[in-house]
């Protein structure tokens, strides 16, 4: 009975650590939402050359 008081608490124990590390570690960041990246206006002001039109294969 002991074997299985002890297990159960450490099973809820381990679900908590992975719970609050999940949260922790899954979070986003402030300085991720704070700046976006505009992958059209990248591309648009891109002026050097692609790497497709280096390749002479096609």
């Amino acid at each position: 009975m002991r074997k299985l008081v002890f297990s159960m608490g450490a099973i809820a124990i381990a679900f908590m650590l992975a719970f609050s590390w999940s949260h922790t570690v899954l979070a986003p960041s402030q300085a991720g939402t704070a700046t976006s990246i505009n992958p059209t206006d990248m591309l648009t002001n891109y002026k050097g050359p692609l790497p497709i039109e280096q390749w002479e294969a096609i």
